[in-house]
């Protein structure tokens, strides 16, 4: 208890030491909208996100490694925030932390828990995909319900996306460190629903389609992973 104490009150230092947003407003999510989150140098804003995905962008971690209480996850808010520089999104994910730290009271520690993962590696054939030709912060598209585009991602991006369908964490093995062009059209893994529309096999795709169409592979494993505790948080932010 006491190694997990100091944990906590290193964490509560550091965010007081965090960079912060010159302006911010935090707002209950007016709803109507797909959940979103964008970033510019020198600013963020996000809209229809729930505090779980809000962590999970600011620590930069998968869905599971965050422990988290139920309500978590369900009541959704609107940030617009502006710095007073050009940050960078590194710079954006601490000043992000702080700002939950100031307008929700969080506080976490990181502690480490042996679990099942599985590791992203190279498939044989190499990637099948290019590293982004310009600048710019994560994006990701879908065009129609069977193609599926991200620009300017990170390995680290498509392993919180995994991670997010199969509810495990997903560990990047990869090696690849630069941002890159992703398209996916996983039309070969529509089933045909008796009488009805057809569904993704999203498994198919994870454990198949991914190492057919981007030349990835997932291996299952256990291993030693980092998990961000949520020691509390208020469920409304202070006021703007």
């Amino acid at each position: 208890m006491a190694v997990f104490g100091a944990l906590t009150m290193c964490s509560v230092s550091m965010a007081q030491a965090l960079p912060a947003f010159e302006a911010a407003s935090v707002r209950p999510a007016a709803g109507g909208m797909d959940p979103t989150i964008q970033v510019q140098p020198g600013s963020f804003t996000e809209r229809n996100e729930s505090l779980h995905s809000l962590v999970q962008w600011a620590w930069d971690v998968t869905p599971p490694q965050i422990d988290a209480p139920s309500w978590f996850g369900q009541t959704r808010f609107d940030i617009v925030a502006k710095a007073a520089g050009g940050a960078d999104e590194s710079q954006l994910r601490l000043m992000v932390q702080k700002l939950l730290a100031d307008r929700f009271g969080l506080k976490v520690h990181k502690e480490p828990r042996v679990m099942p993962v599985y590791v992203m590696t190279l498939a044989k054939s190499g990637p099948k995909f290019q590293e982004s030709q310009t600048e710019g912060a994560f994006v990701l598209e879908r065009t129609s319900p069977v193609i599926l585009s991200a620009h300017h991602a990170r390995m680290t991006d498509l392993a919180q996306g995994i991670s997010g369908e199969i509810g495990r964490p997903v560990v990047d093995a990869t090696g690849l460190k630069g941002r890159y062009e992703i398209h996916m059209d996983v039309s070969p893994y529509l089933i045909k629903a008796n009488g009805g529309e057809g569904q993704l096999d999203v498994m198919s795709i994870l454990f198949t389609g991914l190492q057919d169409l981007l030349g990835l592979k997932l291996e299952s494993a256990k291993q030693s992973v980092d998990v961000l505790v949520i020691d509390h948080a208020e469920k409304s932010p202070t006021e703007n």
